[in-house]
């Protein structure tokens, strides 16, 4: 019974030829500076010698790579495998060229179809390839629940003129920014002073923790009243950020703050109604971080402490006080901006 259990089995398997073509959906995406999607497709059919494209409504795997900058230095890619009953894999890359990247995907796409034949040396995508056994790759192994893990392949080697990923330039660039957002701001009034502020920032590129950089900042505050005054700022502020830390698209900078504004007061159910116009001088440290989408837009965060110099006390004349402000105040805003 075993045995003829065991030939029912064997009779169903279908023998695959080693030169049997292995039919695969391929897709790109990537920035126009980047090679295209027929210069991926020819690499990626020249790796894989028994590679064929798919026909229209053949049902097959699809291999989506997907190229984008990689916001500080280099670019990222990652190369999503869809099967045929719709799991997917996903494999991501870093290189410091877009060209590098590409190959690499390229190398990857060839090892998910045809890991036997595959080719991961350097080759000319232009030219079919010359035989089907040069660079072959093991086997993959499969994971614990059976299923073949994508080959990892080496990483890019650096070109000598471009630095490693995550290494600090030989010549660092200064760049500038510029952005607005909103803000909020207490201690300056009794109440919350709602902002508009704009700004003009120098800085340092460069992936090591030294990345200074000098930002100037003017803001104008919305009327703010109560039941006895109503308040408003006009000023600006000088940040002195000489600590930031990178990682990819994330920048966090650890800074110091100068502000300096006039801050205006007016009564309010009494009369006569009087004003008075006060400067306000405060300082403090601070912390931002910036989150660098699609070059050159990014949006912050910021928030900091600020102990006030010039400390003001506002009553109603003969001696009933409306406000004095606090020794610390804190400041919140976020921004929006262009890097250059």
């Amino acid at each position: 019974m075993a045995g003829a259990v065991a030939l029912a089995a064997a009779a169903t398997i279908r023998s695959v030829r080693a030169d049997d073509p292995v039919p695969v959906q391929l897709e790109y995406e990537g920035p126009a500076v980047c090679p295209d999607a027929d210069a991926f497709t020819r690499e990626v059919l020249a790796r894989a010698p028994r590679a064929r494209a798919a026909a229209p409504a053949e049902r097959t795997r699809t291999l989506l790579a997907r190229v984008k900058p990689g916001g500080g230095h280099g670019y990222d890619g990652v190369l999503v495998v869809r099967d045929v009953g719709g799991a997917m894999t996903e494999r991501a890359v870093h290189a410091p060229t877009c060209d590098e990247l590409v190959t690499a995907l390229a190398v990857i796409a060839a090892m998910v179809i045809d890991p036997m034949t595959a080719k991961t040396g350097a080759i000319d995508a232009g030219l079919a390839p010359a035989d089907a056994t040069a660079d072959v790759v093991e086997p993959t192994v499969a994971d614990a629940d059976g299923r073949a893990a994508l080959p990892v392949p080496e990483p890019p080697t650096p070109r000598p003129s471009e630095p490693p990923p995550g290494a600090e330039p030989k010549d660092p660039r200064w760049e500038t920014s510029v952005g607005a957002g909103g803000g909020a701001i207490s201690g300056s009034a009794p109440m919350l002073l709602f902002s508009v502020p704009v700004f003009f920032e120098v800085s340092r590129s460069g992936a090591g923790v030294f990345s200074p950089a000098l930002r100037i900042r003017f803001e104008r505050t919305a009327t703010a009243a109560s039941e006895s005054g109503a308040f408003a700022r006009t000023g600006g502020a000088v940040d002195l950020c000489p600590i930031a830390l990178r990682a990819r698209s994330l920048r966090a900078q650890s800074c110091a703050r100068v502000e300096l504004a006039a801050l205006s007061a007016s009564g309010r159910a009494v009369e006569p109604i009087r004003s008075s116009l006060r400067p306000w001088f405060a300082l403090g440290p601070l912390a931002r971080v910036r989150f660098e989408l699609e070059s050159p837009l990014f949006i912050e965060l910021e928030g900091a402490l600020l102990l006030a110099v010039v400390r003001d006390r506002f009553f109603v004349e003969p001696g009933t006080l409306v406000y004095r402000a606090p020794l610390v105040g804190a400041t919140t805003a976020f921004a929006v901006g262009l890097g250059f």
